[in-house]
């Protein structure tokens, strides 16, 4: 599943090294293997009983239901503190069911169909008592699965693919049949719905909206307090947990702008940032008694126009604006002072890392000035002598892009992308807006231009080609997509195998990019700065523990 982030969210967390190669620059020449994940990993019994684990937030969003189209990644970091975890991954990025919920699985196929069992344990239960039994199962996929309309949902893909979900030999035993042999049949059931919730379009939709809703939850942690609007989320221990009791005394969220962030950090009152970029690194170097880690990236940063506002839905206009942007620019400002580089990236779905990843990006992501003045001459938008910007009719040639952040970082590339777009002749604004309007500038899709970020829970990254691309994509900010691209799409997902469905998922977005809507621009690892002696958290990758296991070690000095 993907989720939409703010710039900045990814651009601490980035660091500037490659992941395919790890290239380095003129002035480096050693070559940094850069891990799947790296943290302080510690044995559950060799953690303190107690502690307070607090960390920073970019907002505390209003739509706290992940399922639901307008969620982000804070909904889902949030949620993942006091609500079901089945899906884990351990440090090779490969997944397992956590027992609490699942005590085991079978895969098989049947009839050209992929079928898998799920014996569930039959302690786990919400905190209002309700089991969490098949039905349960039954109720998150008939929410998700796009038969009901009424459902905004954020990601129908794996739901849609199943075709029945029965009851086994008891209540607490699931029986899970695709439509077809469906390779990404993991990506499903990352965690579930409450009944009530899921049998309520209403309630899905809006019932978690400033309303986190904890006596439908379940897990090692309950949720304390929910303040949307001081931005600030806090969660305890649960009595009702029948697992492994989670080792902290409390965990504290807190929505802090990236300055007030690495400032909280660096005065002690936060135990984890994200450290990914110069500011930070230069902010944190000398501090003591730090743990650093470094590890593949789960995100990457893309640029989307909104075809739907004025102007924008002239392909030749929105080719000339990504021709106009030099992304190896883009991305030296992004990594300066770093010592690294990548190439631009070529792709939304899978990680140049990844076996099957391909450049997708056509034409339109070179640079190239001269072409961009010439489309742009063609659609009618002519620079006149003495004149900076391009008019048509009397109007200028403007282009909204809002900042949800005054990150030094994020200025100097919002700078870089003003310049070049001037040089074509289009006059690009940027509107500073609070972190806390993303979620809902993104739902409104007001914009003409954003700079943001995806970021995957799970690596199959292109099992989410029709999250991205589908023409009703929820995920999608750009107005685009086609019928001749959602069959694309559909066959990739059909697939029966990993490798088909990688080299026809690559087939669609190729078509979907060639639409010019969306520029992908880099990835990079992650880099975390911790306390010493925090446990089981860092530079996760796509590596994800049960709760219970993050905590404070014994040893720790």
């Amino acid at each position: 599943m993907n989720r939409l982030v703010k710039a900045t969210a990814i651009l601490a967390a980035s660091t500037a090294m490659v992941l395919a190669g790890c290239g380095s620059n003129a002035d480096e020449k050693s070559e940094i293997k850069v891990k799947a994940s790296d943290y302080n990993k510690v044995k559950y019994e060799d953690l303190k009983d107690g502690g307070t684990l607090t960390f920073a937030l970019g907002a505390v969003p209003e739509q706290m239901n992940p399922f639901q189209a307008n969620a982000d990644a804070e909904t889902t970091g949030i949620w993942r503190w006091y609500n079901a975890q089945v899906a884990l991954y351990d440090d090779n990025a490969e997944w397992y069911p956590n027992p609490a919920y699942v005590t085991n699985y079978k895969e098989e196929v049947k009839d050209g169909k992929t079928v898998v069992t799920y014996d569930l344990n039959d302690k786990a239960v919400f905190n209002d008592g309700t089991p969490i039994d098949w039905k349960v199962w039954e109720a998150t996929w008939k929410a998700q699965n796009g038969s009901n309309e009424e459902y905004q949902v954020s990601e129908p893909d794996g739901y849609v693919d199943i075709e029945s979900l029965t009851r086994g030999e008891n209540d607490f035993q699931v029986v899970v049949t695709y439509k077809s042999t469906f390779p990404w049949w993991k990506k499903t059931f990352e965690s579930l719905l409450h009944p009530k919730v899921a049998a309520d379009p209403k309630l899905y939709n809006e019932g978690y909206i400033n309303n986190p809703h904890p006596e439908w939850g379940t897990g090692p942690y309950k949720l304390e307090a929910f303040d949307s609007k001081g931005g600030t989320v806090s969660v305890v221990p649960n009595e009702k947990w029948w697992g492994q009791p989670g080792k902290l005394d409390r965990v504290l969220m807190r929505a802090l702008d990236p300055q007030a962030e690495i400032t909280a950090f660096k005065n002690g009152e936060l135990d984890i940032a994200a450290v990914g970029n110069k500011e930070r690194l230069d902010q944190t170097k000398d501090m003591k008694d730090l743990a650093r880690y470094n590890s593949t990236s789960t995100g990457e940063t893309l640029l989307q126009i909104n075809s739907k506002r004025p102007h924008m839905d002239d392909k030749n206009v929105r080719t000339a604006i990504f021709q106009a942007i030099s992304r190896p620019t883009l991305l030296d400002i992004r990594f300066q002072g770093m010592g690294w580089s990548e190439p631009p990236l070529g792709s939304l779905t899978m990680k140049p890392s990844q076996k099957g990843y391909e450049n997708n990006v056509g034409e339109y992501g070179n640079f190239d000035l001269e072409h961009a003045k010439k489309l742009l001459d063609e659609a009618g938008w002519k620079l006149e002598d003495g004149k900076t910007y391009r008019t048509k009719d009397g109007e200028e040639l403007s282009v909204l892009i809002p900042s949800f952040s005054t990150s030094a970082t994020l200025k100097a590339l919002y700078d870089g992308i003003q310049s070049m777009l001037k040089n074509a002749g289009v006059k690009m604004v940027v509107d500073q807006r609070k972190p806390a309007d993303f979620q809902r500038t993104m739902k409104d899709r007001d914009f003409d231009l954003v700079l943001s970020g995806l970021r995957q829970s799970n690596p199959f990254g292109m099992a989410d080609v029709g999250q991205i691309y589908f023409s009703d994509s929820a995920l999608s900010k750009t107005g685009l997509g086609s019928k001749e691209i959602d069959e694309k799409i559909r066959k990739s997902l059909d697939a029966s195998t990993a490798d088909e469905a990688i080299k026809l998922g690559n087939e669609a977005e190729k078509a979907a990019l060639d639409q010019v809507g969306w520029l992908p621009l880099s990835v990079g690892p992650t880099m975390v700065a911790t306390k010493k002696g925090l446990a089981n958290q860092g530079a996760m990758g796509y590596t994800i523990v049960p709760k219970e296991l993050i905590g404070w070690a014994k040893d720790a000095k």
